[in-house]
């Protein structure tokens, strides 16, 4: 008897799993999508035009430990805490873009959504993160 059971849990499970993904992945991309994005290749366009930006990296402290690089001239941030002290003197109506190493841009977008919290008006999440800027061959900073 506990075999079949446990037969029918599995089933259920294979049955269930990817309904419940697939509901999960949605609210993750519709919660996420409401933020601004930019791609490494309109962020590298305009630090060629010299255009004012700030960028910030918000990498984990994995990735950004076991990285050797940066972006060039970025602002390292690892705690939302820290925002208020690294921005205190940056205008309202400044360009900043955030960037991580994790996947569909997740710690970019919290902290482009606390920077709108706080009146950033152009707060943008780097599309592809790092790894983006790393393929367009956009410049770096040693750590």
């Amino acid at each position: 008897m506990k075999p079949f059971g446990l037969s029918v849990t599995l089933l259920a499970t294979m049955l269930v799993y990817p309904i419940i993904t697939t509901n999960i992945q949605a609210a993750y991309q519709q919660e996420t999508s409401t933020y601004p994005s930019i791609t490494a290749e309109e962020l590298l366009a305009k630090m060629n035009k010299n255009e004012k930006l700030v960028i910030i990296d918000v990498r984990s402290i994995g990735p950004y430990k076991s990285s050797t690089k940066r972006i060039k001239g970025d602002i390292r941030v690892e705690e939302p805490t820290e925002l208020d002290d690294k921005l205190k003197t940056i205008s309202k109506d400044q360009v900043i873009v955030t960037y991580c190493a994790c996947p569909d841009e997740a710690t970019s977008n919290y902290y482009v959504g606390i920077l709108k919290e706080r009146g950033f008006k152009n707060a943008f999440a780097l599309k592809g993160g790092y790894y983006a800027w790393l393929r367009v061959d956009g410049p770096m900073d040693g750590k």
